[in-house]
């Protein structure tokens, strides 16, 4: 078998990790392993090396992707074209290591090999930090960002703690487009109910500024100081993201930031306090410290058993980890349909909007809690 094995969008700490998965499961079959370089632009442009090598030990722990990513997106008419590159280059088998769009260019890739006649199987391996993907419990790279929140964000409350009567207010903002789970993992930073952060905003819940604007205040008449986590793509009602901007001179691309900028400047001019905005920004996705293990373990068994899947004949399937069961000690995984979860974007359910005890409960597990995670005051 001929398989091409490719990486794609935002990396995380873990991304390396699904592709030594894949990679190794494919060369112990006897495959013919082959790397996309570039992510979508690689697969347009037909830029693939062979991996004739066993994987490298570095590769499992270290961050980024190794074959390159990026964020061009598939353009749906081009997919005859791709599957004929593919099959002009001898591959019978692809891998794709991403999120809800790249399981959508899988899925759509697997009906186009079929209509064309192209004996292709095409396999997913999930990943993001955002953890917005259908079809599986959690995704890879999602603990681990999860976990560096929640400590990043429990340190910074010990900071703005220690800095009551010279600081106010403090905002943080976290990655997370369209979905809060990222974000959400800032409230397993309280020590108590009324602890630090008083506040989390996600994207699932429209921002109403006033009830915002006196919360905030409350929280300061009751604590001294106030701290906010922001997710990137929080909103107003009937709005767009509070912070957009241009990635280029030209502004031809836009990404999310600045949101927390945003709320502070009207809470420095609505309530005169004293108020900082800070951004974790990469950080989440990229901190090789912030890597745990059981993440890591995930993504190699992923990556593992959607390889299995295509030397099984499965096509169109993603690797997936199953919902958890209290107390399983072990890892398990499913498969799933790719036409059942690409372009699909998953966000927090009803239950969990409050990011109360369904959500703590639910992530609580996933997290390797510092063990310096103790009061932070003698007074």
């Amino acid at each position: 078998m001929r398989v091409a094995l490719g990486q794609f969008g935002g990396p995380t700490t873990v991304l390396n990790a699904s592709l030594t998965g894949a990679w190794a499961a494919l060369q112990d079959a006897g495959a013919h392993v082959w790397g996309i370089v570039g992510g979508s632009r690689g697969l347009r442009a037909g830029r693939w090396v062979p991996l004739l090598e066993a994987p490298p030990s570095w590769l499992t722990t270290a961050p980024g992707a190794a074959l390159g990513s990026g964020r061009e997106p598939p353009n749906p008419s081009s997919t005859p074209a791709l599957i004929t590159n593919l099959a002009r280059a001898g591959f019978d088998g692809l891998v794709l290591v991403g999120g809800n769009g790249t399981m959508a260019l899988g899925a759509a890739l697997q009906t186009a090999a079929r209509v064309q006649g192209v004996p292709l199987a095409v396999a997913g391996v999930p990943k993001t930090i955002d953890n917005d993907l259908e079809g599986t419990d959690h995704t890879p790279g999602y603990p681990s960002a999860a976990s560096f929140v929640a400590s990043a964000v429990r340190d910074l409350g010990d900071d703005l703690a220690s800095m009551a009567g010279f600081e106010d207010v403090r905002l943080i903002e976290v990655m997370g487009r369209g979905a809060g789970w990222l974000a959400g993992a800032g409230v397993l930073a309280r020590r108590h109910p009324d602890d630090l952060p008083q506040v989390v905003l996600i994207p699932e819940v429209p921002l109403d500024l006033e009830a915002f604007t006196e919360e905030v205040a409350r929280c300061h008449a009751r604590d001294g100081v106030v701290l906010v986590v922001v997710a990137e793509g929080v909103r107003l009602a009937g709005q767009g993201p509070l912070g957009l901007h241009g990635l280029d001179a030209a502004g031809g691309t836009t990404v999310l930031g600045g949101a927390a900028r945003a709320l502070a400047e009207h809470l420095r001019q609505r309530l005169g306090l004293r108020v900082r905005a800070e951004s974790l920004g990469f950080l989440p996705r990229c901190l090789r410290l912030a890597q745990t293990e059981r993440d890591r373990r995930e993504a190699l068994l992923l990556g593992r058993v959607a390889a299995q899947a295509l030397l099984q004949g499965r096509a169109g399937m993603m690797a997936a980890l199953p919902p958890r069961t209290p107390g399983l000690p072990t890892l398990d995984s499913v498969l799933v349909p790719l036409v059942e979860v690409g372009g699909r974007e998953r966000r927090l359910p009803p239950e969990m909007l409050s990011l109360g005890p369904a959500f703590t409960q639910w992530l609580g597990p996933l997290l390797e809690i510092p063990e310096h995670w103790a009061p932070g005051s003698l007074v």
